[in-house]
């Protein structure tokens, strides 16, 4: 199963690549492709893995990325 993410905090190539590596190494995920200029991701999983989970991968990342419901952001994280 495919879902789309919102993600901010992003602002080049690096960290693009940054945060994809981050989100295909939690359990559960067999792919993650994010675009930079769109603020988005695409997660592929074997099984739901809750949005929690990968909020939570970002966070002990050093928070410097956030990931959202697919147009959810909150205004607080928007540039």
């Amino acid at each position: 199963m495919q879902h789309k993410y919102s993600v901010t905090g992003m602002s080049c190539k690096n960290c693009r690549a940054h945060v994809e590596e981050v989100l295909k190494n939690v359990d559960g995920i067999t792919t993650a492709t994010v675009d930079l200029e769109k603020a988005e991701a695409f997660v592929e999983m074997d099984q739901h893995v809750p949005l929690e989970k990968l909020q939570e991968a970002l966070r002990k990342d050093g928070g410097r990325y956030s990931i959202f419901p697919y147009g959810k952001v909150p205004h607080e994280h928007l540039h």
